[in-house]
């Protein structure tokens, strides 16, 4: 029986929701890339009895840890085994590698009503490089970002309930059916998500802000606080803490997710140096009430959305 899609939304990012539903264990899930978010999948999805778990992995110390935390029904090393008879296929690799990957799952045979999908934190590259392989396969891809995450990473980091509760953006490429998008979104609703939809450009410019800007920050103010003396810290309370503690991710696949958004990154960083102005401006010339104003306005903004 079809859903009702959340057809015109596509312009913006209001959350929508699905009417029906298919039965978890009519899932057969192959995750590639057990890390954080890979692993968590498989958590939940072991959690809420998905079908079959599938698992691939570059190497083969990753899965025997699959293994032991018997997270999987099959690994291996070679996607195009760990595709086969799938119908929910998440990329939990770098986007930078997600292309390479895309072009040797092609060739496997997932199930025929297969959707392909991602995690990644980047949709300009993804569905400019990696959706158009599998569009001339005529295999369905459709970008997902849940907004879920830790400064640890690897599969020792994952766990149940990561997404519980998350923002998950789906970007869908033009002409996509609206019956693949409710699978995809029945998928991250039985995960916990909260769904929208957005464009890549628009998802990129968000996230850049949300996401991207915060561990630039981070990283600054980790920088400017410790370089030189990191001795510092042991008079710190929990405001360095706190505020720093998204720079204790992984630098490699921060410098990647940093050049794969750049642009949208730089527009949001000159932002941050205009109010960084604004607000030394008021400290140099002593402008209390300009300063009071700056501080009220973030409060304000943080408490609307935390309290």
């Amino acid at each position: 029986m079809p859903c009702a899609y959340g057809a015109g939304l596509l312009q913006g990012a209001a959350p929508f929701r699905f009417l029906c539903m298919n039965r978890p264990q009519d899932i057969r899930l192959a995750v590639f890339g057990p890390g954080l978010l890979g692993g968590s999948l498989l958590h939940d999805a072991r959690a809420l009895g998905f079908g079959e778990l599938r698992v691939w992995a570059r190497r083969q110390e990753s899965l025997d840890e699959v293994r032991a935390l018997r997270l999987a029904d099959f690994v291996s090393t070679d996607p195009v085994a760990v595709a086969a008879g799938a119908n929910v296929l998440v990329l939990c690799v770098p986007v930078g590698g997600m292309k390479r990957l895309a072009e040797q799952l092609i060739t496997a045979r997932p199930a025929a009503d297969a959707i392909f999908t991602d995690v990644g934190s980047v949709k300009g590259m993804v569905m400019q490089t990696v959706a158009p392989v599998f569009a001339a396969a005529g295999l369905h891809f459709a970008g997902s970002h849940p907004m879920a995450g830790s400064e640890r990473a690897g599969l020792s980091a994952a766990r149940a309930g990561l997404y519980q509760g998350a923002a998950c953006i789906l970007t869908p490429p033009p002409g996509i059916s609206p019956e693949v998008m409710e699978r995809l979104s029945r998928f991250w609703q039985w995960l916990g998500c909260r769904l929208s939809l957005m464009d890549a450009a628009q998802h990129d410019e968000v996230v850049a802000r949300i996401s991207h800007l915060p561990h630039v920050a981070a990283v600054l103010t980790a920088l400017v606080a410790l370089r030189g003396d990191r001795d510092r810290a042991q008079y710190a309370a929990g405001g360095l803490r706190d505020t720093t503690r998204v720079a204790s991710g992984d630098p490699g696949m921060w410098r990647e997710i940093l050049e794969e958004n750049r642009e949208a990154v730089l527009r949001a960083l000159r932002d941050l140096g205009g109010a960084v102005a604004e607000f030394q401006a008021a400290l140099e010339g002593g402008d209390s009430t300009l300063l009071l104003a700056c501080l009220e306005e973030a409060k304000e903004l943080r408490a609307a959305r935390y309290g």
